[in-house]
């Protein structure tokens, strides 16, 4: 891709009770890229491991939501439409949420490269998920993602914005007890993989945080010079609110 001239804003945010951080912020924070890119401004790469969430695509059949709302909120699992394409998903703790928010042109150097701003972020899953999974392989049509031996690890769905990439890349490091609960992920009765070792229903397991905040490291660098040209340069994965 070609050189891009203006520096991305980095930013890396964790849910914690004491500093909650949602999809729904996330996509707030998004549009806030969204309106500086469109004057002119830098775009950001936005990673996130954000509240337990299904986000509903615009192709979402609602018969792969398999529990109520209410329900799902019991659980601690709110619901969030979105204006991305493909259907739902589920995002949430264990998992790094990637948004590539800038121009098409700057990201993949054609204007008009939605297909190459899709495969760049498959690509950064891949190259990301063979470091742990050395068989990890890009699948399309109805199965679009990256796959391991275990099943799907990583779902892209994006939106264009008068040019601008909004949403983006989702990476699966280890289960939770929400984890896709109550949902067909992406309309598929197919497994759901997981890069990291499984782990206990109560949440993180001793010793997994530093494998996480690895995996977090690997994919801001890998999109960094996928879509800007940039190498790292930037401090490592913490927690921030």
């Amino acid at each position: 891709m070609l050189s891009n001239s203006i520096e991305p804003e980095v930013e890396i945010k964790r849910h914690h009770s004491r500093a909650p951080w949602s999809y729904a912020a996330l996509d707030l924070r998004q549009r806030d890229i969204l309106a500086r890119v469109q004057a002119g401004g830098a775009g950001a790469l936005l990673l996130s491991e954000v509240a337990p969430v299904i986000t509903i695509g615009r192709r979402t059949n609602p018969g792969d939501i398999l529990l109520s709302p209410e329900i799902l909120k019991r659980q601690g699992v709110e619901l969030h439409t979105t204006d991305r394409g493909g259907l739902a998903t589920y995002h949430g703790p264990g998992q790094w949420v990637l948004f590539a928010v800038d121009s098409l042109a700057r990201l993949t150097g054609d204007s008009r490269g939605v297909r190459l701003a899709v495969n760049g972020l498959l690509e950064i899953a891949l190259e990301v998920g063979r470091q742990f999974e050395p068989k990890a392989e890009i699948r399309s049509g109805a199965e679009t993602g990256v796959w391991g031996p275990h099943g799907k690890f990583a779902a892209v769905g994006i939106h264009i914005a008068q040019g601008v990439v909004l949403h983006g890349l989702c990476v699966n490091g280890f289960r939770t007890s929400t984890s896709f609960v109550g949902l067909r992920p992406c309309g598929l009765d197919l497994p759901v993989g997981f890069l990291l070792s499984q782990v206990q229903p109560d949440g993180q397991p001793e010793g997994q945080e530093e494998a996480f905040v690895s995996l977090g490291e690997s994919l801001r660098s890998a999109a960094l010079k996928k879509f800007w040209n940039r190498e790292s340069g930037v401090d490592g994965v913490t927690s921030s609110g």
